[in-house]
């Protein structure tokens, strides 16, 4: 079965350039550059990929959740950037993509797609890989799946199909993900919780959120058949926030927000997630010794340690790699 790493590329890319800030090569700042590279290295190794797929987030990305939620991730929208800053982010993400270009790492963006939904569609599209997902989101833990697992980047740890995955300090089925963020919102994206109501508060309404899977219309039945409701119970009926009291339709728009796929993404993006997932990479212009002259070039051979094979042994996932995708292409051409 192929093994195939999906890379939520610019949370990727965010954990080094945010979490490395020191690392340079003369004037230029190559901390995201050389963890994005040296994180999917380990990873084809670990899990023994044998196809990795790159998502990045496309221009105007949020463009569709913003449309039904107007606050849709509305503070990280209004944080100012320095033009250092995001000259170096961006100057570091097509270098990027320039070393997954020559090492045979498939990638693609979207205009109007977040790369969570590309992600997701990909997944859904997929059944007969065993798919291992590679970013930093939690909101992604729901595709988990008997054939999709999770890896966390800011624990370093894989998440399984029968895991219990964390959420807000308690451990719960990922099944359950979607349902209690609906319910608790989530302030990291600006989406709005019912007032009150946190994830302990609603594990004591509904104890089974902690053992099995919980559907939504589940909790506001458990809500409407109990003697006596309390005040955060009758908020989560009538959908009291804290910033937009009584819309009944809260739950309905966070569910919706917060849902990972193809609802997201623009017919041009579906179209290329089924072509990426079955394409053969031509081989014509690319070879690892270009992406060494690159590495040369930005120092990241300086990084390494002063070892003869230093530069060998990093290369080498990736050249495992490029030989899997040099013989399907052959295979498909024949």
């Amino acid at each position: 079965m192929i093994r195939t790493l999906l890379v939520d590329g610019n949370s990727l890319l965010n954990t080094g350039f945010h979490g490395i800030k020191n690392m340079y090569h003369g004037d230029n700042h190559i901390g995201g550059l050389y963890h994005f590279l040296n994180t999917v290295r380990k990873l084809i190794d670990s899990y023994f990929i044998t196809k990795v797929v790159v998502f990045w987030d496309g221009e105007e990305n949020t463009k569709s959740r913003i449309e039904l939620y107007p606050d849709y991730k509305l503070k990280r929208r209004l944080k100012l950037k320095s033009q250092d800053s995001l000259d170096s982010y961006s100057r570091q993400k097509l270098r990027t993509q320039e070393y997954l270009e020559e090492l045979y790492v498939r990638q693609s963006t979207f205009k109007w797609c977040e790369a969570d939904d590309c992600v997701g569609y990909y997944c859904d599209k997929s059944p007969n890989e065993e798919i291992i997902i590679l970013t930093s989101d939690r909101d992604l833990l729901q595709l988990i799946s008997p054939n999709v697992s999770l890896h966390i980047i800011s624990l370093n740890k894989l998440f399984k199909f029968g895991d219990k995955v964390p959420l807000n300090g308690v451990y719960i089925p990922s099944d359950n993900i979607r349902v209690v963020k609906t319910i608790c919102g989530d302030s990291s994206d600006n989406i709005y919780g019912i007032k009150m109501v946190g994830v302990k508060s609603l594990i004591k309404i509904k104890p089974e959120i902690l053992e099995e899977k919980v559907t939504l219309d589940e909790v506001l039945e458990t809500i409407k058949t109990k003697d006596k409701v309390t005040t955060k119970e009758k908020n989560i009926i009538e959908g009291v926030t804290n910033q937009e009291p009584n819309k009944k339709d809260i739950l309905k728009t966070n569910y919706n927000i917060i849902g990972i796929g193809k609802q997201f993404l623009t017919k041009e993006a579906i179209k290329g997630i089924k072509e990426l997932s079955v394409e053969a990479i031509d081989p014509k212009g690319r070879d690892w010794k270009n992406a060494l002259n690159l590495m040369m070039s930005d120092g990241l051979l300086n990084i390494l340690p002063q070892t003869n094979d230093a530069w060998v042994d990093f290369v080498r996932p990736f050249l495992r790699l490029t030989r899997i995708e040099k013989d399907f292409y052959k295979n498909k051409k024949k």
